[in-house]
């Protein structure tokens, strides 16, 4: 529907293919095609997908015209490795670099658990049918204590959304998801509130970490109304947020929107706080390895003095 649709001249409508509701992506993406609606007068739709695993082939078959995907999710889908072994995407392009991607797990906020350490032994959440990358990602964190997924009891499920539900439901002791997501705050209203697990930042720890996820790096969040679960200043593992679209979407339609992003900050704030708080104008370039920016976008950069990327 998309892309054919974002390419033809005349085109009103974009499609923005996002994880379930309650997810960092459907709230960003959301916001995102709210801004592309009011600011360019194109129709934006957001179209749910069970995660990112759909979501970002989807792009690059053409299906829609935009997803959100984290630096590390890129890497296999650029060359076909990992997550998507055997799936090489050459029509993927960067549009805009977003915001850092702030995950942690989250606990009761009266539970005995006060580390990832203390996971040793709990029912954690595992197999990622559909939402492939946070496997790395878990498997990342539990390093970062010294722990692996054999010294926990693993819950399978197929999203983090889904992960979110079996904790709130008492099927598991802890979840994983991104700092300021909404199903966080849903969650923690079922059960009296949560605590993220801090991340242990020193250098022999986070080697660890980048043993399974190689562009992640410490990042300390302090409480506040946006960081629901954040009870003291925590580090937690940190990537950053890419949006994609596809070689086949028009130079002017991406020029287009990337600019409106651009301006777009506290509009975006306003629709999605943690997407608005963290988005920076000043920062939407980066050098990715194995992808490329899409050519409407570079021009806008170009603009805007943001081309070459500097980092």
């Amino acid at each position: 529907m998309g892309t054919l649709l974002a390419a033809s001249a005349g085109a009103q409508t974009l499609g923005f293919g996002t994880s379930g509701p309650g997810s960092i992506t459907h709230s960003s993406g959301s916001a995102i095609a709210k801004l592309i609606t009011q600011e360019l007068g194109i129709q934006a739709r957001v179209q749910p997908y069970s995660g990112n695993s759909a979501t970002v082939p989807a792009v690059n078959a053409g299906e829609v015209d935009f997803a959100l995907a984290n630096e590390f999710e890129l890497r296999f889908a650029t060359t076909g490795t990992g997550i998507y072994k055997g799936q090489k995407m050459p029509h993927l392009r960067v549009a805009t670099v977003l915001m850092p991607l702030r995950t942690t797990f989250f606990v009761k906020k009266d539970s005995p658990i006060k580390s990832i350490k203390d996971l040793k032994g709990k029912r954690v959440p595992g197999k990622w049918t559909s939402q492939k990358v946070v496997g790395f990602i878990t498997r990342g964190y539990l390093a970062n204590a010294g722990l692996s997924y054999n010294d926990v009891d693993m819950v399978p499920v197929p999203n983090v959304v889904r992960g979110a539900d079996d904790f709130a439901q008492g099927k598991s002791d802890t979840f994983f998801f991104a700092v300021g997501s909404g199903k966080t705050r849903q969650a923690g209203a079922k059960v009296g509130g949560l605590r993220a697990l801090g991340l242990d930042p020193s250098p022999e720890a986070m080697a660890r970490v980048r043993k399974h996820m190689p562009v992640a790096y410490a990042l300390q969040i302090k409480p506040s109304r946006a960081n629901y679960g954040i009870t003291a200043p925590t580090y937690v593992a940190a990537f950053d947020l890419t949006m994609i679209t596809n070689d086949k979407v028009s130079a002017d339609t991406i020029y287009k929107v990337v600019k409106a992003l651009h301006g777009g900050k506290k509009k975006l704030f306003a629709s999605f706080k943690p997407l608005g708080a963290n988005f920076s104008p000043n920062r939407m370039t980066k050098k990715i390895p194995r992808i490329e920016f899409h050519p409407g976008a570079i021009k806008y950069y170009k603009e805007i003095g943001q081309w070459p990327p500097k980092g």
